[in-house]
Formats: structure tokens, C-alpha cells, sequence
């Protein structure tokens, strides 16, 4: 129905997912890392995909670790490939290349899932970081609040973006495990998800780095997950379709399939048109190298995009399947619950309209 991101390992990573992930699994909240996550990280690479080899990774590029969030989100699995394989190795690429904390091994080697904690707001849309950072001898230390952590729940080290007495800006590492952090699951659309409200109370840290540059580094990897959080939505949304058109296919009513009505027909086309424009744009900003200038407004338009189509394709796929696609038990209504919490992640489609806005001069 549409063209893998990845030929190559678009493939593998669908029969991966299919062999070994019911669509219904980790649904629920839970600490710790979600089922399947040590498998997708030592079986077939995913978390090291952007980190590079000789680190341990697979050296890849945003084609591959998109192909991988896609095939992932169409068998409807939640787990932290975005802020994990996403965000948190694209910030640390930018602050620490030559993996000084030992992150960047420790990802694409041990499956250790790192988090950043990127919003301290209560709508998850600031960047601007107010947690504390003070030194107590050779020790660092943080006091703070931070606020829909993507996979919180699910970390093993946070990467926590905070500021000095001075106004210096740092990314600190704080280990979950560590006296004085304290997570609390968020009352979240999409259980699974493990987004997570964390609370540092004199938590002790490592600093990753320092200076003017990690602000910048923080939002390019906001922004990273902002267009990888539109390919997971696109690939749920294009799931929920080939559900809608196969019930309209075999559902019949008054006699005959309920695809032949012409009101259903408007609504599987218009769906289909709504995908059609999401792919674009996100194949386009996954093709875009992140170094090109352009790269930015093309992240923010698939985003855009696919967050409004995904959005628009899960509501009518529930209304052609009638009262059952509402209900828990239904694989429409698990993508419907994942694509309404992953619109509003890494800021919403109406928040990056306005980021495409100025970009064009508006």
C-alpha cells in the first residue's frame, strides 16, 4: 500500500516485530524496561542504529532507525526506541561525540535505556530548563521537577537538562537508581507508554557538558523526536486503515459488504488521501540530512502532517468499525490511544504549524 521507509531493513524489522509482538503487549504502566526492548537492542540492533560502530553501533541514519519505530508502531508496541535510539542519542552525539560518559556504548551495547528529560511545564511544549544545579566538592547535585519524561518509566539514567548559580547551562546524567529521584507515572491516554513525572530532590550527577551549545543541542533533539514520534504516528495510522478497509470488506449489512456504500467509500478515500501527504512529508524529513538547513522546517512539516492525519484516519477508522473500535479489547482502539498521547509528545502539530510558520517567513 506504500513503499517501505527502508527496502533493506524495513523487511527485517517487520518480521521481527510480527514473529514476537502481539499488537495488545505492554499496554498497561510499568516500571522497567517493556518487553521485547533487550531484544530489539541485542537480536536486531535497534538502539545503537544511530550510534556510531565503532561505538558498538550500527552507524545508521534516520532512515533506518525510522523504518525500525515504524515497523514497531504498526504491531503497536510503545517502548522507547524514539527517546532512547531518538532523542537521547542524538543529544549525546551533539554534547559528548567521543562518548567520554559512556552512553553512547552503553545504549547500543547493554540496552541501558537513557532518557532525557526535556520539559519541567505543565503541557510538555517549554524547553527552558529551571532545575537546579549546584557542586558540593567534586559532586554534583540536582534539585528539580521534570514533566512528561517519554519512557520515564522506563529509564535506567536520565539525562537531565539544568542550570547553575551562574546561569550555565549543563546536561547532567542522574541514574534512576540514585537517593533522591522519584518517579511518578503520568495518568496517560496510552498506558504503555511510560511518559512519567520525575521529582529530583538533591539527586547526585555526573555532567555530560556545559556552555551555550547544550541549548541547542537540547532542541535539535527535542526536534529529533518530534519528526520520529510523526513516522510512529504515520505507521499507526496507516495500521488502523488496512483495519478499516479489510472490516469493510467483510462486514455486511442490509445484505452486502458495507465497503460498497458510498459513504463508506468517501471515508476510506479520504483516509487514504490523509496518508498519502503524511508519507511525503515524512520521508522527505527522514531523507534530509540534519546537518542541511533545511532539515529543520522539514521535521516540523512531518510532524505537522502526519499528526493531523493520523488524527483524522483513526477517528473514522473507529467509525467504520462501528461500536467495537472503541472498545479496549480492539486493535483500532489501542493505535486510537497511542496516537492521541504521541500528537501531543515533542510538541503539537499546531505548535510546529507555527515553528513551519516562521520558518517561511510568516
Amino acid at each position: 500500500m506504500f513503499p517501505p521507509i527502508s527496502p533493506d531493513l524495513s523487511p527485517v524489522f517487520g518480521r521481527f516485530m510480527d514473529q514476537r509482538c502481539a499488537w495488545d503487549a505492554d499496554r498497561e504502566p510499568a516500571a522497567g524496561a517493556p518487553t521485547l526492548w533487550r531484544a530489539l537492542a541485542e537480536e536486531v540492533g535497534a538502539a545503537g542504529l544511530l550510534v556510531d560502530d565503532d561505538l558498538g553501533g550500527q552507524g545508521g541514519t534516520l532512515v533506518e532507525l525510522a523504518a525500525a519505530i515504524a515497523e514497531a508502531a504498526r504491531c503497536g508496541w510503545s517502548g522507547p526506541l524514539v527517546a532512547t535510539a531518538g532523542v537521547a542519542v542524538t543529544l549525546l552525539r551533539r554534547v559528548d561525540p567521543s562518548d567520554r560518559c559512556g552512553l553512547l556504548r552503553e545504549i547500543a551495547e547493554d540496552a541501558v535505556i537513557v532518557v532525557v528529560a526535556l520539559h519541567e511545564d505543565e503541557r510538555g511544549a517549554s524547553l527552558d530548563a529551571t532545575a537546579r544545579l549546584t557542586h558540593a566538592g567534586d559532586i554534583a547535585r540536582i534539585d528539580g521537577r521534570k514533566t512528561f519524561v517519554d519512557s520515564g518509566m522506563h529509564a535506567d539514567v536520565i539525562l537531565v537538562p539544568a542550570v547553575d548559580d551562574e546561569g550555565v547551562a549543563h546536561i547532567a546524567r542522574v541514574d534512576c537508581a540514585t537517593a533522591g529521584v522519584t518517579r511518578t507515572p503520568m495518568d496517560a491516554v496510552d498506558p504503555g507508554r511510560g511518559l512519567a513525572t520525575i521529582e529530583f530532590e538533591h539527586a547526585e550527577a555526573v555532567i555530560v557538558s556545559s556552555g551555550a551549545e547544550t541549548v541547542a543541542a537540547v532542541r535539535d533533539a527535542w526536534l529529533t523526536g518530534a519528526l520520529l514520534t510523526g513516522v510512529d504516528l504515520l505507521a499507526s495510522a496507516i495500521r488502523a486503515y488496512s483495519l478499516a478497509l479489510e472490516y469493510a470488506v467483510v462486514r455486511e449489512q442490509f445484505g452486502r459488504p458495507i465497503a460498497s456504500f458510498q459513504s463508506i467509500k468517501h471515508k476510506l478515500v479520504d483516509m487514504y488521501g490523509e496518508l498519502q501527504t503524511a508519507y511525503s512529508a515524512v520521508i522527505a524529513a527522514v531523507s534530509t540530512d540534519p546537518a542541511d538547513p533545511e532539515w529543520d522546517f522539514a521535521a516540523s512539516a512531518a510532524k505537522v502532517r502526519s499528526g493531523d492525519a493520523a488524527m483524522q484516519v483513526l477517528r473514522e477508522a473507529v467509525q467504520v468499525h462501528g461500536g467495537i473500535g472503541f472498545t479496549w479489547e480492539h486493535e483500532v482502539s489501542h493505535h486510537f490511544r497511542r496516537v492521541v498521547a504521541e500528537r501531543a509528545l515533542y510538541g503539537t502539530p499546531t505548535h510546529h504549524r507555527t515553528l513551519v510558520a516562521a520558518a517561511s517567513g510568516f
